[in-house]
């Protein structure tokens, strides 16, 4: 639910395990629950180094773990668009990384159709 690892685990072979949708979705959370805690905590002890302390950890736990994982989501994509069939079709679309016409993920061994429904990437994409 938090997604704190930057590498997809081992066991996420059969659909993708990072989505732009879960990387937003994760950080935000962790974002909500860093500044509700620290809302909480400066309510109860006051201290001048609280919001100082909250946004390096919020940097640190939110947003940072999401722009490396985002970084290695762009580069995924890349490769599945450059070494599989999927990445040069018209219908992939590689902000969810997901066959539009089936409607279903497309992974690095997995094609969606099976290379029936592929028509090539027109030039005005």
């Amino acid at each position: 639910m938090f997604l704190l690892r930057t590498r997809e685990p081992e066991y996420a072979t059969d659909r993708p395990y990072y989505t732009t949708g879960s990387i937003v979705a994760a950080a935000i959370f962790r974002v909500a629950i860093i500044g509700i805690a620290a809302m909480i905590y400066n309510a109860n002890t006051y201290s001048d180094y609280t919001w100082y302390i909250t946004l390096f950890l919020i940097w640190g736990i939110g947003v940072y773990p999401a722009y490396v994982q985002y970084q290695r989501f762009n580069e995924h994509i890349e490769r599945i668009s450059e070494e599989t069939l999927c990445g040069k079709c018209r219908y992939f679309n590689p902000t969810n990384q997901l066959c539009s016409i089936l409607d279903e993920h497309v992974t690095d061994d997995y094609v969606p159709c099976g290379g029936e429904a592929w028509e090539p990437r027109g030039t005005d994409q």
